[in-house]
């Protein structure tokens, strides 16, 4: 199979990185791969082993012209069986054209729930990517969605039930995640010292972008729960554009000794053992593989209702689930699970065991789905 995709993601073009062993290991299970890769910086071509990567150096408009100039030479060489794109975004109007122009099929990933009120409420960029959702995923040939929340959203909000065929048009495959890592973990000496002086340790983790993540609401939060448990911590761990605004709150709010903004972890998984719980308060998620990954550290969840809420985590079963921005919904279920030790290791049991059992295990299964979801596109049932 030989597929153009489209990613915006520069780490693809840096040898070595988690993004550019993704499409290494998408090309050797689909036989040709070529990627046009947005990046400020321009590069050569970049092959190997069926992976070709093609920079399009620009940002803004310019950058998007020059993908779509990439993208027609390339259609214009040689024929695709499928075009791949990440977003229903100005990138998917790009994929969208380049199948009309030269017949390809093609399909769109969704790993965003852009139905979600509060999705399209988060800003002009997120209004923007709701409608081009609306408008590009009923013309996609086949859809990869990261989680059934996602085509539900879009079979009941989108009214697009009669154009779009669930079962034949769109393949749930969530965003891989290697849980074996997270179950053989060992807490490391040292961040245990580092946290010894606190009674419960909870932490957060994930890209430092307020109108996605809501760490503010925990920040906030932590100013009552120190009143009932005074040697309480909350460590959230990421990178991104608001990570001053968390330390600023920190600072306004005087948590300093109760709050910490931690950089970006490698050893996230040994770093999850030192704790007692594992907050996501997200007001949209398309998956939230860091909830697996805690679940799988032997962390109980306390989670809004997004992402897998509902089709992995059952609250009161193996986690906690509350409603998206609510406050007081969110900090009931931290006090609670604080004062009660053996509902914590409950859910914590519970959550392990369902980590262990997601499906796909291995990532070899996992590549073997990944194709799967591209066959409708490639090959459809109808081609004579």
């Amino acid at each position: 199979m030989r597929v153009l995709m489209f990613s915006q993601d520069p780490n693809a073009l840096r040898e070595g990185s988690a993004t550019r062993g993704r499409l290494a290991d998408y090309a050797r299970v689909l036989g040709e791969l070529h990627v046009i890769v947005r990046a400020r910086e321009a590069g050569r071509l970049q092959v190997s082993e069926g992976l070709f990567l093609y920079p399009a150096a620009s940002s803004g408009v310019l950058g998007f012209v020059r993908a779509w100039h990439i993208g027609a030479m390339l259609c214009t060489q040689r024929r695709f069986d499928v075009i791949s794109v990440q977003a229903p975004d100005l990138s998917g109007c790009i994929g969208f054209f380049l199948s009309r122009r030269f017949r390809v099929p093609l399909q769109l990933q969704l790993h965003t729930d852009y139905m979600s009120p509060h999705y399209a409420r988060a800003g002009w960029k997120e209004r923007l990517y709701y409608i081009l959702a609306r408008v590009l995923v009923p013309r996609a040939d086949c859809v990869r969605a990261v989680s059934k929340r996602i085509c539900y959203s879009f079979q009941t909000k989108s009214g697009i039930r009669s154009r779009l065929s669930l079962e034949s048009r769109i393949g749930v495959l969530p965003i891989f995640t290697d849980v074996a890592r997270f179950f053989d973990a060992h807490a490391d000496p040292e961040t245990e010292s580092r946290f010894a002086s606190y009674d419960f340790k909870m932490i957060a983790a994930g890209r430092f972008v307020e109108k996605e993540k809501n760490f503010l609401m925990l920040i906030d939060m932590m100013r009552e729960f120190v009143k009932v448990c005074p040697k309480a911590l909350l460590v959230i761990v990421g990178e991104g554009p608001d990570k001053e605004r968390y330390k600023l709150q920190t600072t306004n709010y005087k948590l300093e000794h109760n709050v910490i903004i931690e950089p970006w972890r490698d050893d996230l998984p040994s770093f999850l053992k030192s704790f007692d719980l594992f907050l996501l308060p997200s007001n949209y998620e398309g998956w939230g593989r860091a909830v697996i990954e805690a679940m799988a550290a032997g962390l109980p969840v306390v989670m809004t209702d997004v992402g897998l809420a509902g089709e992995v985590v059952k609250t009161q079963e193996n986690g906690i689930i509350v409603p998206v921005g609510n406050r007081a919904a969110f900090l009931q279920a931290m006090v609670t699970l604080y004062k009660d030790k053996e509902k914590r290791k409950i859910l914590a049991a519970a959550g392990r065991q369902t980590a262990q059992n997601l499906q796909p295990q291995t990532k070899k299964e996992y590549l073997a789905r990944y194709r799967q979801c591209l066959e409708p596109c490639a090959f459809p049932p109808n081609a004579a």
